[in-house]
Parts: C-alpha cells; structure tokens; sequence
C-alpha cells in the first residue's frame, strides 16, 4: 500500500475483524458468483487495513460450513475459494504475546461466567479480537458479535455492522484520496515545471527571438478574437462555475465522512505506548516491510524518541513481527492466513504468490 495515504491528517482506523463477518461476507459473494467487496475494499484505499487475531483462521476452517447452511443452494467450495482465495489473502494474522491479553480495558471480556448479568458478561472466546483492538489502535472492530457493543468496545449488532462497515469503507476511500491530492499537485508542479523552466532558460538566451514568438502568439490570439473582452468574462465565468461546483462536491464528501466517523465506535490508544506498540501501529498502517532505521524515523516523526536499537529488541520479543534475514534486514507485522489444502493459490499481504493451503 502507498505509504503517502498516510498523508490525511486524522490517524488512519485499522479495521479488526472476526470469523462470523468473514465467513458471512464470503457466503454472500459466493452466493451472488461475484468477488468479495468490503474487506478486499478496505484493504484497497489503504486508509483502513483489516487484520485478524491467530484464532480466527482455525474458526474459519471448522464454522465456515454453518454459516454457509444459511445461503439456500450455496456450495461450500464456492464459499472456500471466495474466502482463502480472495479475502484472507488481504486480512494478514497477527499473533500477540500474553501480556497483550492482560490490557486492563479487555479484561472484562475474560469474565463469561453465565451467572454475570448480560449486560457485562464477556465471552473468552472473543478476548483475542479486544486485545488485537487495544495493540493496532486507533482501531474499530468489525463484527456482529453482540458481545463488543455491552463492553463498549463496539456500537454494532447483527443488523447494524454491515453499515457500519460500509460507512468505515467510505470514510477510507475519502481519507485516501484526499491524501493523493498533494501528491497529484507535486506531480503536476514537477511535470509543469520541466518545460517552463526549459522555457524561462530559451528566453534568457534568446532575448530578442522570445520577445517575436510572444508578440507572434498574442497576434494570433486576438486576431481569434481570444482576446475579446466578452470572450475573457465567459471564460471567466466557466472557470468560476467548475470551481464552484467542485467545491460544492468537496463539502458534501467532507460532510459525508466526518458523519461516517462520528458513527464509528473507536477504540483510541490508551495510556503510555509500549514500543512494541508504536512498531506494530505504524507497520499496521504502511502495510509494507521497512528497514528498522526507516521505522525509528518514522516514529520519531510523530513525537516518539525510540531508536532503532530498541525496536529491535522489542520486535525479537514479540510474535507479531517478522524481520528478514536480508542486509539491511527489514521488519513487517502479521502473517499470511492458511487455509485448508487444496485451495487454489492466493497472495499474501505484500503481494507475493503462494499456496493458501496447511
């Protein structure tokens, strides 16, 4: 992903998802015949990168089947290629340590004892999704799980989170075009400058010959009747409307997403960040490996002091990182999902071809 889409000035929300949104939006576009188009969206724009805890591949492979029992006629192998084959091959795994499931906020989601009144109850089995929240914040999770919206980690039920989720998709695709913007005008600057600066340099050494093409050039021009003052107004009037209108567009998209982020249940950072976390937040967010030096400028940039000695350390600790063997070595997060065998062969989260199969 382009690490410019960073650029927007609000934090980029990374998106945590479970198995029961997977395999559903997996049954719907096999049962549709079409390609799977809110996870592998998300993963597009760039903005809104969508990862999973170590638990949900296994989930996937034994529940996949009774969600598919809900798509009348839908055949499992559909549903499996439209998962391993499309889906996960966007959403990476990232393992955590222990002392990640002991975040002081995800505690109550441990405490699944049935005698607990509903409205607190947690359940154990979700505890890998809170703490994967809590590790890549500023991050929203994604699911139907009633279980994340009693403990307020969540504002979505089984038949709100598919709009949530949209909304999440459309707020991502407007933060990462907003972001190519400066970019896009660089690029012009750049590519502008080139001639006219060839141009400038023609002049200067060719006095004489610059001042008979100008004269030539507004000659021809007002014998066009360009130069007209009725023609200068309309076209003065024309640009006046673009710009109008294209502001007019920029307001309502502006307006559409901050309503689509006041919508979104966001879980922010808390307390002081761990080193591990400031790696694993940035890296969640550029989505490509980066030299460890690269990723302790990166940091520092954003008001961090953390040297590249020390993130190394702390990602040799922790699972969540891989760091190539290569010179210089170069450190990303999470890992390909794996699937069951036989699958046909998907991409990982770089891009790279492999087998998704055990």
């Amino acid at each position: 992903m382009a690490t410019r889409r960073l650029a927007y000035p609000a934090p980029a929300l990374v998106g945590i998802t479970d198995t029961n949104a997977l395999a559903s939006r997996a049954c719907n576009a096999a049962s549709a015949s079409r390609r799977e188009d809110l996870f592998t969206g998300l993963a597009f724009t760039g903005r809104s990168n969508t990862y999973v805890s170590a638990h949900v591949p296994g989930e996937l492979i034994r529940h996949l089947g009774d969600v598919a029992e809900g798509f009348p006629g839908l055949d499992l192998r559909a549903a499996e290629r439209a998962l391993w084959g499309d889906i996960m091959p966007m959403v990476p795994v990232v393992d955590l340590a222990v002392g990640d499931y002991l975040h002081p906020r995800i505690r109550r989601v441990m405490h699944g004892d049935p005698a607990l009144p509903r409205a607190v109850r947690g359940d154990p089995d979700d505890l890998g999704t809170a703490a994967l929240a809590e590790f890549l914040a500023p991050s929203v999770i994604i699911s139907a799980d009633s279980v994340f919206t009693r403990l307020g980690m969540a504002d979505t039920l089984a038949t709100t989170w598919l709009p949530m989720a949209h909304g999440l998709l459309k707020m991502a695709g407007f933060e990462a075009a907003m972001s190519e913007v400066p970019w896009m005008l660089e690029l012009a600057v750049r590519l502008l400058s080139v001639p006219a600066g060839a141009a400038a340099g023609a002049a200067r050494r060719h006095p004489l010959a610059a001042l008979s093409i100008g004269a030539a050039v507004l000659l021809i021009a007002g014998q066009a009747g360009y130069l007209r003052r009725a023609r200068l107004r309309a076209a003065g009037r024309g640009i006046g409307r673009v710009t109008v209108k294209g502001a007019e567009a920029l307001a309502g998209a502006s307006s559409a997403h901050a309503e689509a982020r006041r919508a979104l249940r966001v879980i922010e950072p808390y307390r002081t960040p761990t080193v591990e976390e400031l790696a694993a937040r940035h890296l969640a967010r550029v989505r490509v490996p980066m030299t460890i030096d690269a990723l302790a400028a990166a940091i520092g940039s954003r008001g961090h002091d953390v040297s590249a000695a020390e993130i190394a350390d702390a990602a040799g600790r922790h699972p969540a990182f891989r760091m190539s063997s290569g010179q210089p070595p170069v450190i990303g997060i999470g890992r390909p999902a794996r699937g069951p065998a036989g699958l046909p062969a998907g991409r990982d989260e770089h891009g790279r071809s492999g087998s998704v199969g055990a």
